[in-house]
């Protein structure tokens, strides 16, 4: 019997995503289905900073009604970046472009790439959840403990209460509950070695020139450094520094409510000072101005699961960084976009197959993908730990030629739709394609 009551840990962007896209693909087969994300906060965070949209990001968003919503919201809806421009930080020298737009300036079936704010990305996918009559969001869902009990997926609260379905989705992050209590607990998050250290400030406070023209990746042998707009009217900055970070030093670092102010200012004070070593002498006057700027830093680690993380059991399935969280790309928020349209593609065309023959289809479609992005990711987050001065000279002269020479792979890659992948008839057919693919018998 295909699966009428959905339940949805974590209501971040694979969370919501899931539900729009599956209520989208199972509503025409299933009248009464009902959908219901489960989100530990009791408001909808504002934290994360600025995102970039990729057109595979802005081609799913679109898809899900998400990207009317945004566009909508008029200037806060985004900046549109036709691609990311990257400097050397000693020279100041170009070094090439990641380009959202093909060799003719256009975008890929209309999509270039927006950077945005995270929680104005919320708050369009709240809109059309809203408008979702089988979808809920509930808030203040502190998950403890997922168990199967009989044909029944059981989710156990922090606050006493409990929600039963025939399906759970673990969209909950990198340090998803779901996967550690639940479905692969011998697979915790690592840290990565690298943090964010990011602010967001008016442009009109930055008195001097700009070199660049929507976002920057402005590269040194002390890490890079991101510098961005973020609405439309170019109103906003947006600044993240990609930097190696000790992680003995990490619990200093954490701003958490019941910290003093004269800590937190201290905390702030460091990170600023931190900021200005690295950065402070940039061949670009407008980030020697950014650096000293009074603004309020903040450190956010990235963590990653490893690629070996199990993806599902009898009941739940890991979907986006629950899954498979790497150190962010180009295409981050593109990966939870696709990983919800593809499941919810699969759970339409095996909706009579058991559950685990459904989970094992989705990730003989998915799995290959995502480990080679991950390999790719961990290749390039390597180039920004700190460098000693000659190495970080050779990381400037590859640069380029690197750029260049993957320019054919990203084209295809702002290609892609995850609504016209093909699907095998049946679930027998995807597990024995993937055997055949492992063992190379064709």
């Amino acid at each position: 019997m295909p699966p009428r009551r959905i339940l949805i840990v974590g209501a971040g962007i694979a969370g919501i995503a899931s539900a729009l896209a599956l209520s989208r693909e199972l509503a025409p087969f299933i009248p009464d289905l009902q959908i219901s994300i489960f989100e530990r906060h009791d408001v909808l965070s504002t934290s994360g900073g600025a995102i970039n949209l990729t057109p595979v990001a802005q081609r799913h968003l679109d898809q899900l009604g998400v990207l009317a919503e945004l566009d909508k919201m008029g200037p806060q809806g985004g900046a549109d970046i036709d691609g990311i421009e990257m400097f050397s930080s000693r020279s100041g020298k170009p070094m090439g472009t990641v380009s959202f737009t093909d060799r003719n300036g256009n975008g890929y079936d209309g999509y270039k790439g927006r950077r945005v704010m995270r929680i104005i990305l919320s708050v369009a996918l709240m809109a059309v959840v809203k408008r979702t009559k089988n979808v809920e969001i509930v808030y203040g869902k502190k998950l403890v403990k997922g168990e199967q009990k009989d044909d029944r997926a059981v989710l156990h609260f922090q606050d006493g209460t409990f929600a039963e379905g025939d399906l759970v989705l673990g969209c909950d992050g990198v340090h998803s509950a779901t996967r550690t209590l639940w479905v692969d607990p011998t697979c915790p998050s690592e840290y990565t070695g690298i943090s964010f250290v990011q602010t967001a400030l008016s442009a009109a406070s930055i008195k001097s020139p700009i070199h660049f023209r929507g976002t920057a990746m402005n590269v040194s042998r002390h890490g890079s450094l991101l510098t961005s707009y973020c609405d439309r009217d170019r109103e906003e900055l947006f600044v993240a520094a990609i930097v190696e970070f000790d992680e003995e030093l990490l619990p200093f670092y954490r701003l958490e409510s019941g910290r003093e102010w004269r800590t937190k200012h201290i905390i702030k004070q460091t990170l600023g000072e931190e900021m200005r070593h690295r950065f402070g002498k940039s061949a670009f006057p407008c980030i020697r101005e950014i650096t000293n700027q009074p603004t309020d830093w903040m450190l956010y680690p990235v963590y990653q699961v490893p690629p070996k993380a199990r993806w599902y059991n009898d009941r739940a399935l890991l979907l986006g960084d629950a899954a498979h969280a790497m150190p962010p790309r180009d295409e981050s928020a593109a990966y939870a976009l696709d990983d919800a349209i593809l499941f919810a593609r699969t759970l339409a065309r095996y909706r009579f197959e058991p559950l685990p023959d459904i989970f094992r289809a989705y990730q003989n479609l998915r799995r290959e993908t995502v480990n080679k992005a991950f390999k790719v990711s961990q290749r390039m987050w390597a180039k920004n730990r700190d460098m000693g001065m000659l190495e970080g000279r050779l990381k400037e002269w590859t640069l380029p030629r690197t750029i260049r020479s993957q320019r054919g792979a990203r084209e295809a890659a702002w290609e892609f739709d995850a609504t016209k992948i093909d699907i095998p008839f049946s679930s027998e057919d995807l597990v024995l394609e993937s055997f055949v693919k492992e063992f190379s018998l064709y």
